[in-house]
């Protein structure tokens, strides 16, 4: 997987996300409007509540990144896989990698600055503190994108038709919103061994990394020590789907 090959599929990809206005209705509107909206809201209803206002952002960021990534990469790979046109890409010269990490690399970007715009308006019109820091809030979101697209990668062996693929993915939305928070503390209502599940999801791993960001006294030192565990989390899931792609990832549809 060369470098120029990889720009070239990103570049590519870039054009065509822009181009689908179903993407962009899913992908950015309802991104841009969860992700400002109910941190928003929830500065209307209860001013002051730095702490709540913080842990509402990290949630409900964490959840609309699954939109923009593993929703989107899901989608848009099976749509591919069954229009043969990453079979006909393969033709071209291109390595199966450069094909595959165009598209992740596209949706990271395009994810990563989608939350920089929700993230930038939100410290504009409400009491959001900006993060202590900003590299780990940003690393945070670039790990956590590409980890969740590649998840969607991986997902789409089981997925037996394009026309499936948005719906099937639901549920992995629902469970990582519920998980990282993003549904407001509901995890409280919760067994113990249900919210202990729901932490091992890698969204719960990058809502923590980004709330370590916000840590008022933090320290290198400290900040490496919480960074350590979610960051695990976020490499044992990649290594999941990575062998899943590897293993079972379908270059075109199954013949009937």
């Amino acid at each position: 997987m060369s470098v120029r090959d990889l720009a070239v599929v990103t570049r590519f990809d870039a054009r065509l996300f822009w181009r689908d206005r179903a993407a962009l209705s899913t992908s950015v509107l309802l991104f841009l409007g969860l992700g400002i909206g109910l941190p928003l809201l929830m500065d209307k209803l209860r001013p002051g509540s730095l702490d709540l206002l913080v842990d509402q952002h990290v949630g409900v960021l964490a959840m609309v990144l699954v939109i923009s990534t593993f929703n989107q990469i899901a989608v848009t790979v099976t749509a591919r896989r069954d229009q043969l046109l990453l079979k006909r890409l393969r033709t071209t010269g291109l390595g199966d990698g450069s094909i595959l990490g165009g598209e992740v690399g596209n949706l990271v970007l395009q994810s990563t600055l989608l939350a920089a715009v929700i993230s930038g308006v939100l410290y504009a019109t409400t009491s959001l503190p900006v993060p202590r820091d900003l590299l780990l809030f940003a690393l945070a979101v670039v790990l956590g994108s590409a980890v969740l697209c590649l998840l969607g990668v991986a997902f789409t062996p089981l997925v037996p038709r394009a026309e499936l693929a948005a719906v099937m993915v639901m549920p992995f939305f629902m469970l990582a919103g519920l998980g990282s928070g993003g549904f407001g503390p509901m995890t409280q209502l919760l067994p113990d061994w249900a919210g202990t599940l729901l932490g091992f999801l890698p969204t719960s791993a990058m809502a923590e990394l980004i709330r370590v960001a916000y840590a008022a006294d933090g320290t290198l030192a400290g900040d490496l020590s919480a960074a350590a565990v979610p960051a695990l989390n976020l490499a044992v899931w990649t290594a999941i789907a990575l062998l899943t792609i590897t293993r079972w990832f379908r270059w075109e549809p199954r013949r009937p």
